[in-house]
């Protein structure tokens, strides 16, 4: 068995029952016309719940589970999920392990793989054990088969105490057969007066064992309000991006959800952008940290970039007759080794030892706060916010008032960059500090963004299609060099609308948004404090 491993859809109806008696006698009665029910033997299952210490599997939606069989072990991953319509639908990838003591992280395949990337240098801990005996039954209609009745009696060993008993009847039905075995799973709930179980066993095994996994990452204060210093502003700006950091660093260790990277890199980006806003009211000591997680953020970009490239490839092919679709499939398989290797490189930053130090001294840092004795952070905020925002739009007006439809993409490229931190700015003060006026002109500013994020992804593509085709033009077909080189040249049409828009749309940064927000910036600065030695009624 060692080496086999498979991936599979779960589809199961789950019922809890106080008894399986009475549930075994009615399927054992021919039950409903339509339908067969034949028995498929008894089996016993030993099964061993794991997580890591910050249960890193869980909080990437995963239950990990090794099975005891009498030909050795099974690692099972199962994605967790809320029932829909009665039905909970989980992804399960499993492999074979030749004995229980062996460390599942050394798992052939796609489980093995899916498990060293998430706990990286953290060990696997018991959770609890399951303890089942398992009666199945295989279900048919008059078209074939449609899955598997199991009707469970499972023990949850507790420390010092009885063990908990639990039954439960569970439907697993294919993919295909759902509305045809739906009508036999309804006379089943009504001969047995079942109900829908409450909780997965893993949960009710959790629960019976004391257990819950920890809360969401706390680091103090996120809130931001005008009477704060301009040093608690940036303490919570830097609280609350860091917690979402460290929320999508499961997801991104498993790459399932592509967004989970994404977020974590958007965290990243707010996080450096907030250190470099506040650069003046942070200790050289916080400062220090925001190259440090210039590393993450590579490493990150780097695997992003290629996850935008190849959603892309569905576009790409609605480009081309379905007969020419096919044209595409070596572009795609070089995006894949490159990303495959780019998440390499990702696991080793997110694995390594100085990224564990500097999420654990980061971490510390900002629950200790801004020290009291660094002057600069105990300012108020309401009076270096504007300036704060002023700085950022002025950048965004320079650049923005040389652009032409004529400039090359890399000043668009660099015009974006300050249009992106101008809206962090807006987002660090203004939600908590000047309310609507800031986010009306917060959705002018994101409304250039975008616009010049399209046509930056307009010159990437561009320049990707073009390096493919230098360095790996001898592996594709001329075909396929055909297929790119007409890509791009859309690319390039698209470009083209990009910056005939882009006029109209800067233009509304100069509108009544940011002269309504600048107002209400200014109005709400406090005085400046007169110099040493002179009264506050006699100033010069």
């Amino acid at each position: 068995m060692a080496g086999v491993t498979s991936a599979s859809l779960e589809i199961e109806w789950q019922f809890a029952a106080l008894d399986t008696r009475p549930v075994l006698r009615w399927l054992s009665s021919s039950p409903l016309a339509g339908f067969s029910v034949q028995p498929d033997g008894t089996r016993s299952l030993d099964d061993s719940y794991l997580d890591t210490p910050d249960w890193r599997i869980h909080r990437a939606g995963y239950a990990c589970r090794v099975r005891r069989t009498p030909e050795g072990a099974e690692l099972t991953l199962k994605s967790m999920a809320e029932p829909a319509d009665g039905i909970r639908t989980r992804r399960e990838v499993t492999a074979a392990l030749p004995s229980p003591e062996v460390d599942p992280r050394e798992a052939p395949g796609e489980a093995g793989e899916a498990l060293r990337a998430l706990c990286g240098r953290q060990p696997l801990a018991p959770l609890f054990r399951l303890l089942t005996s398992r009666q199945r039954f295989q279900l048919a209609d008059n078209e074939g088969r449609l899955g598997e009745v199991a009707l469970d009696d499972t023990s949850i060993p507790v420390a010092g105490g009885e063990p908990v008993r639990l039954a439960r009847v569970e439907v697993e039905v294919d993919a295909a057969a759902v509305e045809r075995a739906r009508p036999f799973v309804e006379a089943l709930v009504a001969a047995c007066s079942l109900s829908p179980a409450a909780t997965s066993k893993f949960e009710a095994a959790l629960v019976a064992t004391g257990q819950r996994p920890p809360p969401p990452p706390s680091f103090g204060p996120e809130a931001v309000e005008p009477s704060m210093s301009v040093g608690q502003v940036a303490y919570a700006v830097l609280r609350r991006q860091f917690r979402v950091f460290l929320l999508n660093e499961p997801g991104t260790r498993l790459g399932e959800d592509i967004e989970a990277l994404h977020d974590m890199r958007v965290a990243t980006r707010r996080l450096r952008a907030a250190m470099a806003a506040f650069r003046p009211y942070l200790t050289p000591r916080m400062l220090a940290f925001r190259d440090q997680f210039g590393q993450v953020a590579r490493a990150l970009g780097e695997v992003r970039d290629l996850d935008v490239q190849l959603e892309r490839m569905a576009e790409w092919r609605a480009e081309f007759p379905p007969e020419r679709a096919h044209l595409l499939d070596g572009i795609e398989v070089l995006l894949q080794k490159r990303r495959l290797a780019a998440r390499k490189r990702m696991l080793q930053v997110l694995d390594s030892r100085r990224y564990e130090r500097l999420c654990a001294r980061f971490a510390t840092a900002l629950r200790s706060g801004p020290p009291r004795s660094f002057a600069p952070a105990r300012v108020p905020v309401l009076s270096v916010a504007p300036d704060l925002v002023e700085r950022r739009y002025r950048k965004v007006r320079k650049l923005g008032d040389r652009i032409r439809k004529s400039s090359p993409p890399e000043e668009y490229h660099l015009l974006r960059i300050e249009a992106k931190k101008l809206r962090y700015a807006l987002e660090f003060v203004g939600n908590g500090v000047y309310g609507k006026p800031a986010l009306e002109f917060s959705a002018r500013v994101t409304a250039l963004q975008d616009l010049l994020g399209l046509h930056q992804d307009a010159c990437v593509a561009i320049d990707l299609l073009e390096e493919l085709a230098a360095t790996a033009g001898r592996r594709l077909e001329p075909p396929t060099l055909m297929a790119m080189g007409m890509l791009a040249e859309r690319y390039r049409r698209h470009a083209e609308e990009l910056r005939a828009r882009f006029p109209a749309v800067y233009r509304e940064m100069r509108g009544a948004e940011w002269k309504k927000l600048r107002r209400l910036m200014e109005s709400l600065r406090p005085p400046s404090p007169p110099p040493p030695g002179t009264s506050a009624n006699h100033r010069p």
